[in-house]
């Protein structure tokens, strides 16, 4: 797997932990990422994530994260294959952390995390799909900060 975090917003750099970033996309992307594939993850802002949302999912507001996958079909060459990509709106994880009692590093984690189990087929339209997802994206940062 090759991986590439982009900073498009005014992001910190005591948040810009890639290493923590990459090793939480690996982990959510489960048996994908062994495989030759290549996902981005790009933090944005506000106005970025809303550009996004209305341009490809037709949603006219901000949201957290947005997740895409990539036709695999389209890419046998042998190199890696564009996999996925995940956009990340930083203001968005800023304003959550107090919501959910979590650093602005955890936020920012947990929709890395949240757009990789998505690229890997979960998915959040029930209750019950978005509690099974956030106990594995919680499972996942743990695992990932207690190395760390």
């Amino acid at each position: 797997m090759i991986s590439h975090i982009f900073y498009q917003t005014d992001v910190p750099r005591y948040l810009r932990r890639t290493g923590l970033f990459k090793k939480v996309l690996e982990k959510g992307l489960k048996q994908f990422a062994k495989q030759n594939i290549e996902v981005n993850v790009i933090f944005v802002s506000e106005k970025e994530i809303l550009r996004v949302n209305k341009t490809f999912l037709n949603h006219h507001y901000v949201t957290d994260v947005i997740s895409f996958n990539h036709d695999p079909l389209a890419f046998d060459t042998g190199e890696p294959w564009a996999f996925g990509d995940i956009f990340v709106c930083y203001p968005v994880a800023r304003k959550n952390a107090k919501n959910f009692n979590h650093t602005i590093l955890q936020e920012m984690m947990m929709y890395v995390t949240h757009g990789a189990l998505h690229l890997s087929g979960m998915d959040d339209h029930t209750p019950q799909e978005r509690a099974q997802m956030d106990k594995q994206a919680e499972k996942i940062i743990g695992m990932c900060l207690a190395k760390n």
